[in-house]
């Protein structure tokens, strides 16, 4: 845990001395937390999302070209732990990356 807050400081401290190349949004995990999270079809779905800006959930598994149940469930996965969030517009909910960089601490 001392790594981590370490290495929190540091981004911090930047930031405060670099605001115009800092970007706004941080997530730090730790790399036991990000393999159970980040597997490959959320990540792609995070890439897809960040790349193609699809305006609907419906785009997206098009997108992906897999089942909707299955894009929704890693949608919620990746929602629950801060990484995307979603625009409602009526029904249409239209998903979005909410962090710029995400950090891995590397613990052991």
């Amino acid at each position: 845990m001392d790594k981590i807050m370490t290495l929190t400081k540091k981004m911090i401290g930047y930031a405060l001395e670099h605001p115009e190349g800092s970007p706004s949004q941080i997530l730090i995990i730790d790399v036991e937390t990000a393999s159970r999270i980040l597997t490959p079809a959320r990540a792609e779905l995070l890439k897809a999302i960040t790349e193609k800006k699809p305006k609907t959930v419906g785009e997206l598994v098009k997108e992906v070209e897999r089942p909707e149940e299955s894009v929704s469930r890693d949608l919620r996965v990746l929602q629950n732990y801060g990484f995307i969030s979603f625009d409602k517009s009526g029904r249409q909910k239209t998903p979005k990356v909410d962090k710029e960089v995400i950090t891995m601490a590397m613990t052991t």
